[in-house]
């Protein structure tokens, strides 16, 4: 596995471990304490499913940002970087939409009966009370490590704009091509993120192992993760007919997001679900994602075979930005024009 080199890169990624490691503990307490509160028969109504399933997509979260990190910093990807500091803002917003959501459900859920007029939880158990200063740490943190990492990237970007400017020898037609190709390497990484967290969402919650849908819903993880290495594999090497496809799996996609959408919109069963507002967040922004992502691998599929191939050898990419780790040269070396064409 890449390691960084570099102090602003063992910045970046040390504090999204950090990150990491304090949220996966604090959820971890939470879900124990969920446990503990509520009763077997809690399976009997449908928000029993959303509390584990919200603290299962930060964890995800959590794990997923620190491989995209890792993933930026050993491809000099400055895009990437900034939008892993973009999805911690994010997330932010989404623990403190989380803490109210828990609030209410732990407000709720003594006053619920099931069929047989027994309670869902222990009466005894303040389950609020308990996860309280939990729930109020975890935006804490998120905030904390979004405030550390916002310079590092800034950083970063500084240090790679002269790697990527002396890749593509100041070719501008190239700098344009080799940004497309940045840019839908950041998109497809995350969609599969928004996919995930609707699917899982959608599949547990609102389909409930009703089958096939249920199956073929939950297909879409596998499918999906392969199509995004696929991807990344196939523009790289500029194989055309593999982009084709890729392609028309993104259109794919894209048809079944609007498709779920409007199920939620309508007036089936399935649009009556708990969590629908939050489902709908993740399929609208992979919705826009995914749009982006397959007009940006058609501009890709347009830049084949015009050089920008020769600029992402591996070989010829890690010989000079090896040589600029050694040398620590950074966007201070360039000439004021230089410097202010990359930022």
């Amino acid at each position: 596995m890449y390691r960084p080199t570099t102090r602003n890169e063992w910045l970046f990624c040390g504090t999204l471990v950090a990150q990491a490691i304090i949220i996966i503990a604090l959820e971890l307490f939470i879900i124990s304490e969920w446990q503990m509160w509520v009763h077997p028969n809690i399976i009997q109504v449908m928000v029993s499913y959303v509390v584990p399933i919200n603290l299962a997509i930060f964890v995800f979260t959590c794990v997923y940002e620190l491989i995209l990190a890792i993933d930026a910093v050993h491809h000099k990807n400055n895009l990437l970087l900034f939008a892993v500091c973009v999805s911690n803002a994010c997330i932010l917003a989404f623990s403190a939409m989380q803490s109210n959501s828990i609030k209410d459900i732990a407000r709720r859920l003594p006053a619920a009966r099931d069929a047989e007029s027994q309670p869902l939880v222990d009466l005894d158990f303040d389950f609020w009370k308990r996860v309280d200063p939990a729930q109020i740490a975890c935006p804490i943190i998120f905030g904390i490590c979004t405030l550390i990492i916002w310079p590092c990237a800034y950083q970063l970007h500084k240090e790679y704009a002269w790697a990527i400017y002396r890749s593509i020898h100041g070719d501008m037609r190239i700098k344009t091509r080799f940004l497309t190709y940045e840019i839908y390497l950041v998109l497809i990484k995350l969609d599969f993120y928004f996919i995930t967290c609707f699917v899982i969402q959608y599949d547990l919650i609102d389909v409930h192992f009703k089958e096939p849908e249920f199956g073929l819903t939950l297909a879409l993880l596998p499918a999906s993760l392969l199509m995004m290495i696929l991807a990344v594999w196939f523009v790289r090497r500029e194989w055309k007919i593999a982009m084709v496809l890729v392609v028309l799996c993104h259109a794919a996609i894209i048809s079944y997001l609007i498709s779920r959408i409007m199920v939620l919109y309508g007036n089936g069963l399935q649009a009556n679900t708990a969590d629908k507002d939050m489902m709908l967040l993740f399929a609208f922004v992979a919705l826009v994602l995914m749009t982006c992502t397959l007009i940006c691998a058609v501009v890709c599929v347009f830049n084949f075979d015009r050089g920008l191939k020769e600029v992402l050898d591996e070989k010829s990419y890690k010989r000079y930005t090896h040589f600029e780790a050694l040398s620590g040269r950074t966007d201070r070396s360039y000439s004021p024009d230089q410097r202010l064409s990359l930022e």
